[in-house]
């Protein structure tokens, strides 16, 4: 049998993206230990938390020491393997930890040119280099290889996996009815839905589905908007509250402060199709949520498309930052009832044969197996 293995996470403390990972190999039985940064003091049920001491030193100097207390602690515990989550950032720590096998897992936000451009050169090639020396640059979408590669990352050690989603959790037929007293939705219908929770970042256009969603207002009156919306980003709360008032919108347009995975399948059922339009974009997890919920989506015309949506069959694709396209897509999800339980099933099917939670872990298990025998193997030879 196996034996467990000793696993050092980096990442964001607050990332259910993350959480969802780690959840899956505590209950395998693995030993998991997690390094937030930035630094958190939350901590996850079942892990070995380590929040660094915040040093009394010059901003400049802060990431340097963090970078050694992370080497430290990874030799400390003498980590199996340690995984960086965002290559920008979290792999700076995991490359200089100095155990292998390491893995990162990359986003939009890491590789692609048109999210990157304009950060400073010396951040630029320490993710180029952290990227680069990986055992394994983990990627969700095909485009995301090709980006990878164009950074010079050799393509075999690129992998391909998408986040998964766990069916059981994120299912149709959930009942809803809590969820809108909650929010006081009362019998108004009907509801879109807007998940990306990032408010403070323009690309993901957010602007954009309120000029829809008013559009589609003039059409459906008693139509609803939920953004989700996290609450620490005061300043894109206080944008989208702004926005949505210019357009008159009142209490039609609700900011709903983001949730965990136990609530958040609740807002895919309660949703009569779901928004994700940003102009640039990896490969949401929110897709893949919302497929899984048999929620009908509405989505922007980006690369990862070619690799989950025919327009039409499992979804409706429109161009980026098109507030007449994206709202005549609305209404046609919300006007034609069987319109939209087709594209929700259709959803539904490629996300439970594509990116099964379960199955996805399993292969990111292996992967760890693979390397740490790698490792293992070499470390003999040279004895």
């Amino acid at each position: 049998m196996s034996r467990p293995l000793r696993i050092l996470h980096i990442g964001n403390g607050r990332a259910f993206k993350i959480k969802a990972i780690v959840d899956a190999f505590v209950r395998r039985g693995h030993e998991l230990h997690v390094v937030p940064i930035p630094p958190s003091a939350e901590a996850w049920s079942g892990v070995e938390w380590h929040s660094l001491p915040i040093a009394a030193l010059p901003a400049p100097a802060r990431v340097p020491a963090r970078m050694w207390q992370v080497r430290r602690l990874a030799h400390r515990i003498g980590a199996d393997v340690v995984h960086s989550h965002n290559a920008w950032g979290p792999a700076w720590y995991g490359a200089l930890a100095g155990r292998r096998p390491h893995l990162i897992h990359a986003y939009g936000g890491d590789l692609l040119p048109e999210q990157t451009v304009g950060r400073p050169a010396w951040q630029r090639a320490l993710t180029a280099r952290a990227c680069r020396g990986a055992d394994r640059l983990i990627v969700t979408g095909r485009h995301m290889v090709s980006a990878a590669v164009k950074l010079g990352v050799a393509a075999e050690r690129v992998l391909l996996l998408p986040r998964g989603v766990d069916l059981e959790a994120y299912r149709p037929g959930l009942d809803t009815s809590g969820l809108r007293v909650q929010l006081e939705l009362g019998d108004r219908w009907p509801v879109v839905l807007s998940p990306r929770y990032q408010i403070d970042e323009t690309l993901y256009n957010l602007d954009v589905v309120i000029e829809a969603f008013a559009r589609l207002r003039q059409r459906l009156p008693s139509a609803v908007c939920v953004q989700m919306a996290d609450p620490s980003r005061t300043d894109g709360w206080r944008r989208l509250a702004a926005l949505a008032a210019q357009r008159g919108l009142g209490d039609s347009y609700r900011l709903a402060p983001s949730v965990d995975n136990t609530q958040m399948p609740l807002y895919y059922n309660l949703a009569t199709v779901v928004a994700s339009v940003p102009s640039s974009d990896g490969f949401p997890v929110t897709v893949l949520e919302a497929s899984a919920c048999a929620a009908p989506l509405v989505v922007s015309r980006l690369p990862y498309c070619d690799d989950w949506f025919v327009d039409g069959e499992n979804g409706l694709i429109v161009p980026v930052r098109d507030s007449q396209a994206l709202a005549g897509a609305l209404a046609a999800v919300c006007e034609d009832a069987e319109l939209a339980r087709r594209l929700g099933a259709a959803s539904r099917r490629l996300v439970a044969e594509r990116a099964d939670y379960q199955r996805c872990m399993d292969l990111l298990e292996h992967e760890y197996r693979v390397l740490v025998d790698a490792v293992d193997g070499s470390r003999r030879a040279r004895r």
